[in-house]
């Protein structure tokens, strides 16, 4: 190791344009891979409110066709009713909640304050059993208060301290669009990255609650669903198709049925924008779709560091004649070739992680087109890094130095010996 660290000095100072070129390409590459990687990964890893993703199901939307001439077809959110009716009480699932899937800009006002625009969102008592939101001051609103509908409120910091200043805020009354609230409980800021547990405000919904649904059967609420440990989303969903054919029965007296899009969504679904009203979402193309970004963004820089060893590789084909003159072996050759690669690969790549980590973490303009993401927002750094993500960096490296040292390698070990030692 001591001679293979040596060799990477004396290539430094003796061609450090094509030695720092090579190692700042890594580093580059590394770090715009990890960029890409990590918008994903915080899509999907867990973290509060929703460290729940691992075992989490939503069902969202519905769309019905005519079975007749009338061409009378609608897709939207789901009525209370009818999400009651197509996910409430399946096996395997521990909790099931009924809220309303976006969180909505709102107007909050407290007392003689200037009004400001906050997100809320509709939600049942079960919802802060399936999302951990962590209560700074207060409670959850009871079932019995969300069935009714009482006008309490559940709030963020942010929202309270801009509400009302110091504390305490619990107790005291807020404007939402023009409707008073009374604060029972206070949660810790939360990620806008948490797509369907996010909101500065919770107001309650339940069974009763007609503000939000067009019809019957349409409306603007969702179900989250959180399965218990070792049971197959596919079971769920199984017996979500089998509700939704039990439904079409009372659909076929309006000449409706509905059209099933494989709901319930998991994480990875909902996250990659997939789902939607009257689609059934593919997955497996999106998997396609970035892998075949990854491939690029590993390629292209793996040629270009190729041809910069390659270079580096002439500047010591006397040493190589040398030491194959000595009895070294081709095999020794590449392997020596491939590790000293290596260390300067995982150098730069250590220098990428950390450069796009911070990036990541500090830069908001990233997340600004991501749904539901705030302007101004950034990730904790928390969500950002996973074991999953540490180990697809070290992939990346492990990969650019496979593809870039490989070809230079086994060229330097066909060297003719005497050709090599006289330069030719």
């Amino acid at each position: 190791m001591k001679t293979k660290l040596l060799q990477i000095y004396y290539d430094m100072r003796h061609q450090p344009v094509i030695a720092w070129v090579s190692f700042i390409a890594t580093a580059l590459s590394v770090f715009l891979i990890m960029v890409v990687v990590m918008m994903q990964q915080v899509k999907v890893i867990p973290f509060a409110p929703e460290s729940c993703r691992a075992h989490l199901l939503v069902g969202a939307f519905l769309h019905t066709e005519s079975t007749d001439n009338s061409n009378n077809n609608s897709s939207s959110g789901m009525s209370y009713y009818v999400a009651e009716k197509l996910y409430s009480g399946l096996d395997g699932v521990e909790h099931t909640s009924y809220f309303s899937l976006s969180a909505e800009p709102s107007d909050v006002k407290s007392g003689q304050n200037e009004a400001f625009s906050a997100k809320s969102r509709k939600a049942d008592a079960e919802f802060f059993r399936i999302f951990d939101h962590t209560l700074v001051e207060g409670r959850y609103y009871t079932k019995e208060e969300a069935d009714a509908m009482m006008p309490v409120a559940v709030v963020s910091e942010s929202t309270a301290g801009k509400a009302f200043g110091g504390r305490p805020w619990t107790g005291r009354q807020i404007l939402v669009d023009q409707k008073p609230y009374t604060v029972i409980g206070v949660v810790r800021d939360n990620s806008s990255l948490a797509t369907t547990a996010c909101g500065d405000v919770f107001l309650p919904t339940g069974p009763d609650d007609k503000s939000g649904q067009w019809n019957d059967y349409m409306g603007n609420i969702a179900v989250a669903l959180l399965v218990g440990d070792g049971v197959d989303f596919g079971s769920v969903r199984e017996q979500v198709k089998g509700r939704y054919a039990m439904f079409d029965t009372e659909l076929a007296q309006h000449n409706l049925r509905t059209v099933y899009h494989e709901s319930p969504f998991d994480r990875e679904t909902v996250a990659g924008g997939l789902i939607g009203s009257n689609v059934t979402p593919d997955p497996s193309a999106e998997r396609r779709m970035r892998l075949a970004v990854y491939a690029i963004l590993l390629i292209v820089p793996a040629i270009n560091l190729s041809s910069m060893l390659h270079s580096r590789m002439r500047r010591r084909i006397s040493e190589i004649g040398v030491r194959r003159a000595f009895g070294c072996t081709r095999r020794r050759i590449i392997v020596d070739i491939v590790a000293e690669n290596f260390i300067v690969t995982l150098a730069g790549g250590l220098v990428g992680v950390i450069a796009g980590v911070i990036f990541a973490a500090t830069y908001s303009g990233l997340y600004e087109n991501m749904e539901n993401f705030g302007s101004g927002d950034t990730p904790a750094v928390s969500a950002l890094l996973s074991w999953t993500t540490v180990l697809i960096a070290l992939g990346v490296c492990f990969v650019l130095n496979i593809f870039s040292a490989s070809v230079p390698a086994w060229q330097a070990s066909r060297l003719n010996p005497v050709n090599a030692i006289n330069c030719k």
